[in-house]
């Protein structure tokens, strides 16, 4: 490999780059997903089962429309419109299928649910909207920056480059609801993949 290239490629992983074609406003349109739901915000902690502590965060946002926020995150589907570090769309089958995605041997995913307004919702998604791509492995920040200017998240939420920070923020919150989310396989998705294969009629 010549020492341009190298350098090319270099400079595309430390600028958290990734080669997609962000989605057009009509996607995004035609993405919206209104939940039934109360309004709330989830925090979305991927934890190694070993030191207990959250290696990547991820936020659902339901407001106006249900999206999810993963800055700094691998996960993608091609039914998903993305944009920025937000994916459209967000119905609870593909909220399954992200915390699939993650749970595995080694790992599992704890949710913590903050009930908020439907405006509070929505200004964090505007929020997130505003941020843009994040870097690689500044999940924690990007999730933290775009909380912290919202109530119930002012004062309680910090920054840090460290995950399990927020990870813990969260759980000092009023009212917050958790859940964790395991699974044994190696792959990603199998469980989900599996039962979708064999599921009658057309998929979702």
């Amino acid at each position: 490999m010549s020492r341009l290239l190298l350098a090319a490629v270099v400079a595309a992983t430390l600028s958290g780059c990734e080669f997609y074609t962000p989605a057009s406003p009509e996607e995004i349109a035609r993405a919206r997903y209104i939940s039934p739901e109360p309004p709330s915000i989830t925090l979305l902690s991927m934890v190694d089962e070993r030191s207990d502590k959250s290696a990547h965060a991820g936020l659902l946002i339901n407001g106006s429309q249900q999206v999810l926020f993963d800055p700094a995150g691998t996960f993608t589907h091609p039914d998903l419109p993305r944009a920025g570090d937000i994916h459209y769309g967000m119905t609870p089958r593909f909220v399954d299928y992200y915390e699939r995605y993650h749970a595995r041997a080694g790992y599992y995913v704890e949710t913590q649910r903050v009930a908020v307004t439907k405006a509070e919702a929505d200004r964090i998604f505007a929020n997130a909207v505003e941020h843009g791509k994040s870097l690689k492995m500044e999940c924690a920040l990007a999730v933290a920056d775009v909380l912290k200017p919202v109530p119930p998240f002012t004062g309680v939420v910090g920054s840090s480059l460290f995950p399990e920070s927020i990870h813990r923020d969260f759980a000092e919150l009023p009212g917050v609801r958790t859940h964790r989310i395991y699974e044994n396989d190696k792959g990603q998705n199998k469980v989900w993949e599996e039962q979708d294969a064999t599921a009658p009629g057309p998929k979702p």
